[in-house]
């Protein structure tokens, strides 16, 4: 072999020697209660409906050590280079060249590809702003399956649950400590009556804002990296049509606003305000989902001057569901959410569409971090002698919260953006009763350096 052919080889196979270089084969005998006929485009032959848990995986709570194969035969000459992506990128961990060279002639039966799933994650130079982020987008619902041998690595990694049972005796604990349960099934409880009535800032000085947001796919649409045009716009009519049936009702009856008949003042003030979405950027556009804009994108709201609840319509998700206020009442904007997506469901339902659900990982959405419950419950917290505490970080994990990331003055200003990290395994009521915990608990914390007290985070939780 010659010294440059070897040099190839070797890169391409040390591109792939992340997390995870031994794989273990698994099987889990139990039976999906839908999409039992999946057909792989390619081959014209059924997809097993477990296919999806009988796969390569790593275990990642147990140091792996990492095979180099130096061979000229194995690595596709299709393959991505992905010899400077970072250590924490998936596709470096997870599409290594076996998996590439299995997956990459494969086709969902609406003819999503390799290729379309991981467009967003070689497309982009290196160092570029935003992000690559995960990386990896599903192209539609069957992707999930048809391409579970990348995917569901993937999931596990992120969400720390795992999709199949061990045959060993490692402990299941992930390495920073977090349990590692076996995923059975995504339960929904969207009823207010389980929040808990706990006040997190009565008096106003803490807590600015209160953010909720769940996305919602539709079954039978092809999601964002691949949708057609002509797709795009049939789900923008069935949504108007829904709007309709709306239109009397005092709290959950408005506009809907589409972004093409916007004027550039209107779009400008819209963005301005934090209600509408940005123009693509160049991650955006590197997935596939900022072609045709924007065309059939909208936005639906129950107030012009100040909206309590908004949906987009085709941004990157087919629904993004919003419900938003000033201050800290979580009960009060959690009881909006639901009505609207009760609301959504019925009038989707009347017309013959459902929610895109699997029965273990929820509702399904383009990017593999946006499963489960797909929520995102958020505050902006005011925390600045908290904030700037060692272990701030570390004391968020272990609460169970995020920091947002798109914003870098946190520090300085004091002012965070508080979530809750988890999206799957759990009920919308559980991951919000988590954040109101969490909160709480920090506000408490904040309150006593504000009274000259010393507080270790280590001996928190």
């Amino acid at each position: 072999m010659s010294s440059a052919k070897f040099g190839r080889t070797a890169a391409a196979a040390l591109s792939s020697a992340g997390l995870g270089g031994l794989f273990y084969l698994y099987r889990i005998e139990e039976e999906l209660s839908d999409n039992n006929n999946i057909i792989d485009a390619s081959t014209n032959e059924k997809v097993d409906p477990m296919a999806w848990m009988s796969l390569a995986r790593p275990a990642r709570d147990v140091l792996m050590p990492i095979h180099i194969v130096a061979c000229e035969e194995g690595v596709d000459p299709s393959y991505p280079d992905l010899s400077r992506f970072g250590q924490h990128s998936y596709l470096k961990r997870y599409l290594t060249p076996e998996v590439y060279k299995e997956l990459k002639d494969k086709k969902t039966p609406s003819g999503v590809t390799l290729e379309d799933l991981i467009r967003s994650g070689v497309s982009l130079p290196w160092g570029a702003r935003p992000p690559r982020g995960c990386g990896i987008y599903a192209g539609d619902a069957e992707s999930y399956q048809v391409f579970s041998k990348l995917l569901v690595p993937i999931l596990e990694d992120y969400h720390h649950f795992r999709m199949v049972p061990r045959r060993s005796k490692v402990t299941n604990v992930t390495p920073r400590g977090r349990p590692n349960p076996l995923l059975r099934r995504q339960v929904t409880n969207l009823n207010p009556n389980y929040v808990l009535q706990q006040q997190l800032d009565p008096d106003g000085q803490y807590v600015l804002h209160t953010r909720m947001r769940v996305a919602r796919s539709i079954k039978g649409f092809r999601f964002s990296p691949v949708i057609s045009r002509e797709e795009r716009r049939q789900l923008e009519d069935v949504f108007r049509e829904c709007v309709a049936d709306w239109k009397d009702d005092p709290e959950i009856g408005g506009n809907y606003l589409r972004v093409m008949d916007m004027s550039n003042e209107q779009h400008a003030d819209l963005i301005q305000r934090h209600i509408l979405f940005h123009d693509p950027d160049e991650y955006s556009i590197s997935a596939g989902m900022g072609r045709d804009w924007p065309d059939a994108r909208g936005i639906y709201l129950n107030s012009i001057e100040d909206p309590s609840l908004i949906v987009w319509v085709n941004f990157e998700d087919h629904f993004r569901v919003i419900s938003t206020s000033r201050g800290g009442d979580l009960l009060g904007v959690f009881t909006r959410l639901t009505k609207l997506l009760s609301s959504l469901d019925m009038s989707l339902r009347s017309r013959g569409h459902y929610y895109s659900m699997h029965p273990r990982l929820g509702f399904l959405n383009p990017s593999p971090e946006n499963l489960g419950t797909a929520l995102r419950a958020s505050v902006f917290v005011k925390l600045p002698r908290l904030g700037h505490q060692p272990g701030f970080e570390d004391l968020l994990d272990r609460l169970r919260l995020e920091v947002s990331s798109r914003f870098n003055d946190e520090k300085s200003s004091g002012i965070y953006d508080i979530a809750n990290a988890e999206r799957l395994g759990q009920s919308e009521v559980q991951l919000i009763n988590t954040m109101i915990n969490g909160v709480g608990i920090l506000i408490s914390l904040e309150k006593k350096l504000e009274n000259g007290e010393t507080v270790n985070l280590e001996d928190v939780m």
